[in-house]
């Protein structure tokens, strides 16, 4: 029972902290693609999402080419986020294609 409760008061602290982070601040590409005013009717949301989609493919070839030019992948340091900033933005739009059921 003592080791039950020793356990309990390590294990308690260390869930909380891995819980537990702090937001990430974005990088000006997020604030970016967040400054853009979403769609106020179904035409203007088709093409944004039309446009976006461009720019995200775009974007997409250009990671793969950055990851072809890594000579060590473990080591790389590039966080894909002009890619996930432009996803992110897909999916609140509902593009089709992009959203999670869809």
């Amino acid at each position: 029972m003592n080791a039950l409760r020793i356990a309990a008061l390590i294990a308690a602290p260390l869930l909380f902290a891995g819980c537990y982070s702090m937001p990430k601040e974005k990088t000006e590409y997020e604030k970016k693609i967040d400054a853009v005013p979403m769609p106020v009717t179904e035409a203007d949301r088709l093409e944004q999402c039309r446009n976006f989609k461009r720019v995200a493919d775009d974007q997409e070839i250009d990671d793969f080419l950055r990851i072809g030019q890594e000579p060590n992948l473990s080591a790389s340091e590039y966080g894909f986020t002009e890619s996930l900033a432009l996803l992110r933005r897909l999916r609140a739009m509902k593009c089709p294609g992009y959203g999670w059921f869809s």
